[in-house]
Parts: C-alpha cells; structure tokens; sequence
C-alpha cells in the first residue's frame, strides 16, 4: 500500500469528523514499551477512543512526515498537522488524560495571562555539586520514566567538549557560567551563551575561558562581541581557539516537540562540564522570546549552558532554574542566529 493511501486513510476516514483529532500511535514489533502500552490503547479503542496505530518497519514515510525518531510515540493530529506528542512509555491513565487535554484545549477558550518574559527571570545560584561517577548526571530526581531508544553518546560527547567554562572576576568575586562553541575557523572560535552574564557593564571586565582540549584544559582570554541581557538573554563571544574540537550546529526552528528526549551541557557550580540527560516539559509556556523548559533544574554554573536534540544539533540556551517546579528554563537558539545577523556575520553558520 502506498504512503499516500495510509495518509488518506489516516486523515480522512469515513467516520472521522474534518475537525476531530485523530491519535496516531507510532509502534514497532521489537519496541517492548510499544508492547507494553498494547493493553491500554485497546481499552481506550472500546470506550470509543480513534487511536490509529502506525509500524514504522512498514510505514517509513508516516515516519519522516512526522519527525518520528524515537519509539514508542504518540501524537495527535487535526487536519493533518501535528497538535501534540508524546514520547515514551504513557500508562493507561496518562495516554487517557493526554488525549482527553487536547479536546479540553478546543473545548475551552483560552485565557491569556500577563507572565514576565523569561530572560528577567533570576538564576539561581546553587552550592558546588560534583559530578557522579562519569560526567553524566541523571534526571532520575524528576522521575522521568526511561524510553526505550536512548541519545546517541555520540550526541552527548561531541557536546562535553564544546562546552566551556566562563570566568568572571570583580570585586565581589568569581562568577562561573557556562557556553557552546559554535562556530571554528583557524586560529578563532565563536561561542554562544547567555547574556545575563554580562548584564551590568560585566562584558567589560576580563573574561576568561576555559577549552577543554582531547589533550588537556587551557584558558583563554575571551572577547565579547555583542549581548542582550534583556529581551533574549543572549551573548557571542570569541576566543583563540587551537582546533580539534568539532563545534555543535544550530538547529532549525521549529524541531522541539514536549517530551523529545534531550541534553544539557554545563559547569556545575564552576566545576568541569557535565552532561545531564533530560526531557522537555513545555515549549513557549512563557510569553516573551520562543522558549523550552526541561524536567531538573540547573544549578549555578550552567547558565549560558547549550541544550542539544537527537541530532546533536542546539536548540536552547539555558537562562535560569526555577527550583521549587525543578524546572529548567532555555531560550530558544533561534536568537543567536539573530544576533549574528546584527554583526553580520551568519553567513558562518549558514556555511556549516
């Protein structure tokens, strides 16, 4: 059967209404949570429930249409686009609860409240924090149930050594933050993180960089190219650079979704960088820049830390913590394309 008749046979059958969501469960033989959420989608499907289950050894173009990259996932559609998804094992309960949300969503009329935007929302300084074992933190802390394809460590590697640590130094003492090297030419390298780091006159005082080389850390003097502390909490800076490190790309916009499993890079508390793999909880649930919140909040240290998605590619920069939800806060990455624009210097990304 070709793709296009499974289409048309998803969005448009007989006793579908135009307008009503249709839940599309993506599946595979070998995916045991997939199996394992076999009982609960047959009981929704009696109560009345239009849940379409979907192969994906057999459906591959449903695959790509949908951006399908991690099993099992559920998502649900209306007139052919995505409204939702839903990634990982979801109980009875939770699939039920999730679906049920989306009809609310259309049910009620939404109700617009007056929220800061989140580049003004403060960070958190935490006590120092040691890595585990390995340089892999986990999120268990959020009780996030495990999925059942993980990250590639590929992904997770070539992210830890594009990572650096951000010294500032005043009066007052050592401020730690965090980066991503994104771009490398001979010689230079071009980081991104945020700009809150630098709000205050700080893009002033000697900044110091710490690479951490395959052969050894070394710190370098870093310039600050431009900053916005306030609308997208965003800065670039650049520092000599000595090669051998591969620097993370930036994401096309639009390619989060809410429970897309991801990575977060940063200097806890000034320590050497660490990775902490987590999910995202909301997307844009603030007004202000497009922003992502994940399940853990970070703790001093990682702000202007990346946020990387399944390719590896940067999606966020992590601007502030909010510890009683145990939710961190990233701004979408979007804006550092932006602000190579005001230098004009995006032809560098656009080249990768």
């Amino acid at each position: 059967m070709s793709f296009y008749v499974i289409l048309l046979g998803l969005l448009f059958a007989p006793d579908s209404k135009a307008d009503s969501p249709i839940v599309v469960h993506f599946t595979a033989p070998w995916c045991s949570a997939c199996q394992q959420m076999k009982p609960g989608i047959a009981s929704l499907k009696q109560d009345g429930y239009d849940i379409r289950i979907v192969d994906v050894t057999k459906n591959e173009s449903l695959v790509k249409r949908y951006g399908v990259k991690e099993l099992p996932t559920t998502v649900i559609l209306r007139k052919g686009r995505i409204e939702d998804r839903r990634i990982g094992y979801l109980t009875e309960q939770k699939l039920h609860t999730f679906i049920d949300s989306i009809k609310a969503s259309k049910e009620k009329p939404k109700v617009s409240h007056s929220v800061s935007t989140i580049s003004r929302t403060p960070i958190v300084d935490g006590p120092f924090e040691k890595a585990s074992h390995s340089r892999w933190m986990t999120v268990n802390r959020a009780r996030i149930q495990p999925l059942t394809q993980m990250l590639s460590p590929s992904v997770g590697r070539q992210l830890l050594r594009a990572t650096v640590r951000i010294k500032l130094k005043d009066a007052s003492g050592i401020s730690y933050g965090s980066g991503t090297i994104i771009h490398s030419q001979p010689g230079r390298a071009l980081i991104a993180t945020c700009g809150h780091l630098f709000r205050d006159g700080k893009d002033k005082m000697t900044v110091r960089v710490d690479v951490f080389y395959p052969g050894g850390m070394k710190q370098v003097k870093g310039q600050v190219l431009i900053y916005d502390a306030n609308e997208y909490d965003v800065a670039l800076v650049t520092i000599p650079f000595d090669g051998g490190i591969t620097p993370v790309k930036i994401a096309v916009p639009g390619m989060t979704a809410k429970e897309q499993r991801v990575i977060s890079s940063g200097s806890n508390g000034g320590a050497r960088p660490s990775l902490e793999r987590t999910v995202i909880k909301s997307i844009n649930r603030y007004e202000g820049p497009d922003n992502i919140q994940i399940h853990g909040a970070p703790v001093g240290g990682r702000s202007g830390g990346g946020l990387v998605n399944q390719d590896g590619q940067l999606i966020g920069i992590c601007n502030a913590a909010d510890h009683e939800d145990n939710e961190g806060f990233y701004v979408s990455s979007r804006y550092i394309t932006l602000m190579m624009q005001r230098l004009g210097i995006d032809d560098l990304i656009r080249n990768q």
